[in-house]
């Protein structure tokens, strides 16, 4: 993920399963994120954000946030942030995730909405 000041954070996502809710990746695409009050932020950012980036106007979704988390069994659907994308547990990761939130979240304070340009990146696993 690139930012607006151009430093760029590693994203972590679900893997293609036909858009499926809750158990696939975000279909390629430039989409619409507000702001909004949402659990999964508070939980996973433990409690530091009870507001996050939704990403809108996914065809048949609802509800993807960019949230921290370290796994993909830490998503439902949503989208994971990282310093940089790592093994850990024998699993691809991303590292320092609510660190790299608390960036992204100061990124893009004080803006309403933003466009984010999905598109397809995979990381081989070792």
């Amino acid at each position: 993920m690139t930012l607006p000041d151009g430093s760029e954070l590693a994203t972590l996502e679900l893997p293609w399963r036909g858009n499926e809710r809750g158990q696939s990746c975000i279909p390629e695409g430039v989409y619409r994120m507000g702001m909004r009050d949402s659990p999964v932020v508070d939980r996973s950012s433990g409690g530091e954000f009870s507001r996050g980036w939704e990403i809108q106007g996914v065809p048949k979704r609802t509800f993807i946030m960019i949230h921290p988390g370290n796994w993909i069994r830490n998503s439902d659907g949503c989208v994971l942030v990282g310093t940089k994308h790592v093994v850990m547990d024998g699993a691809i990761a991303v590292q320092h995730s609510r660190q790299a939130f608390r960036q992204f979240m100061r990124a893009l304070d004080g803006l309403d909405s933003a466009d984010i340009e999905i598109m397809p990146y995979t990381v081989s696993y070792p």
